[in-house]
């Protein structure tokens, strides 16, 4: 029988099946991986900005400007697009077997790119301290969080198709796969720009619900959806009806209960981690990783209830990595006034190298911490957000941050069109990611796809999502409501 015959209740099946029972990868593999899509972002940012139209000077027509401005910024977006997103998906399908190759590949021509630009007068990306560039604005941050963005949008939608390994999916109990960093890197992601940790005031109660209320809402706009369009959905995931949003409510919630300073979240986060792992390993691990239900909420949705605890505590611990990020101190940026002398320049030099130092020594402290975690304690499991899960996310996290801080140290970066695009609207590139992949899988039955159709369904699925989110930023919408 052919597959286009199969009934609608089959083919959810069989995709369900698809994206289940799978038992990930090797934590080097995802180390390596992690490391190569920034390597990605930074040859982009090594592009000499010449090769990209500027608007005439001259000209005092203001509609001329705007257009020639527009027109920068598109072919800007598409070259983004060219040398970022395309060996991203590239690397996620079809050459995903050729990691260890394409790696050093690519850090070794980034490497000489560096050389060559560090040893010009100018530096990497332009002058050492750039006129527009807004100084409290740390682009190490922002490049970070556009990677993680990029890699989560991508892979949700490769993952329905054959062309994309099953090793890099979600496993299903213990494991590490490339998306399981997904969700947990979006918890770290929001921490480090958080309002606790750039150290502002916290939101009084009319602002948490304004914050917590739209995800919320959109938790149970997707429960409604999927339930009513009988959409594919993995239960041993986050449970039957919990999804991502209901754990990023439950995570903004609960920090709101506690009014504490930044520099004591940390201790507070591995505290509730600690409280909370003691509870796995005391049996709660065993039914919540176990397939047997009741019928309460609670137990129908077990997973999704109990690992927001371990998502709360890797919040409060980012949060507290965030505010040393943003403390002044950690400036990596080369920023020399007219009136320093050699001695502060030195100072500075010193300073930022030590930051980079610091960071560094912190990640390779991380991923001992986590190779014990997983072998002493328990092993990684996404399921249960688990402490060895939230270890295995931190040093994954900070080694992309490593690698942009070191980056950052070496040379100013620049801020590129798709990085901004991205970062100033994150959830709603996520959202709009989410209904782009739901659209594609009723569309077409993925599982059953050639790979080289697959490649390029993915690429148009990506090239769609970069065009609306920048005709978003083109148009200066305001997409964030609450």
């Amino acid at each position: 029988m052919a597959y286009y015959s199969y009934s609608p209740d089959l083919m959810k099946r069989l995709k369900e099946e698809f994206v289940s029972n799978l038992e990930g990868t090797t934590m080097r593999e995802i180390a390596a991986m992690s490391a190569l899509f920034p390597a990605f972002l930074l040859l982009r940012q090594c592009w000499p900005e010449s090769s990209v139209l500027k608007p005439e000077t001259g000209s005092s027509e203001e509609d001329s400007k705007s257009s020639m401005i527009r027109t920068k910024f598109w072919r800007s977006i598409l070259l983004d697009f060219l040398v970022i997103v395309v060996p991203a998906v590239a690397c996620l399908t079809v050459l995903a077997d050729w990691l260890y190759t394409i790696l050093p590949v690519t850090f070794g021509l980034l490497f000489l790119v560096l050389g060559s630009k560090r040893s010009q007068s100018s530096s990497i990306i332009g002058t050492p301290v750039e006129k527009n560039r807004n100084a409290t604005r740390k682009i190490y941050l922002s490049s970070y969080r556009f990677v993680m963005m990029l890699v989560t949008c991508m892979t949700i939608l490769a993952i329905d198709f054959t062309v994309f390994p099953r090793r890099y999916g979600k496993t299903e109990t213990y494991g590490t796969g490339l998306m399981d960093l997904g969700v947990g890197s979006f918890v770290v992601a929001n921490a480090l720009v958080s309002r606790q940790a750039r150290n502002l005031p916290p939101s009084k109660y009319g602002g948490v619900l304004r914050n917590t209320s739209p995800l919320l809402l959109l938790g149970f706009i997707r429960l409604i959806v999927t339930k009513g369009v009988d959409y594919q959905e993995h239960v041993g995931e986050y449970g039957v009806h919990w999804n991502f949003f209901f754990t990023l409510a439950g995570v903004s919630l609960l920090t709101s209960l506690i009014s504490i300073k930044s520099s004591w979240c940390g201790p507070l986060g591995i505290t509730i981690l600690a409280v909370y792992q003691i509870v796995l390993s005391s049996g709660l691990n065993v039914y919540l990783l176990s397939p047997q239900r009741g019928q309460g909420l609670l137990s129908l949705n077990k997973e999704g209830i109990a690992s927001t605890f371990g998502y709360w505590g890797l919040y409060l611990i980012s949060v507290h990595l965030g505010y040393l990020l943003n403390s002044k101190q950690t400036n990596v940026v080369q920023t020399i006034s007219p009136s320093s002398n050699i001695e502060t320049e030195k100072k500075a030099v010193t300073l930022r190298r030590g930051v980079v130092v610091g960071i560094w020594v912190l990640d390779v402290f991380l991923w001992v911490l986590t190779v014990w975690a997983d072998y002493f304690v328990e092993r990684i499991s996404r399921r249960t957000c688990n402490l060895s899960y939230v270890l295995f996310v931190l040093a994954q996290n900070f080694e992309v941050i490593g690698i942009f801080m070191l980056a950052e140290v070496l040379a100013p970066l620049r801020e590129i069109a798709i990085l901004n695009v991205f970062d100033r609207n994150m959830l709603p590139t996520f959202l709009l990611a989410n209904l782009l992949t739901g659209l594609v899988n009723m569309s077409m039955y993925t599982i059953f796809v050639a790979p080289a159709k697959a490649v390029v369904v993915v690429m148009l699925y990506a090239l769609t999502l970069v065009g609306l989110m920048g005709l978003v930023d083109v148009k200066k919408l305001k997409l964030k409501f609450w």
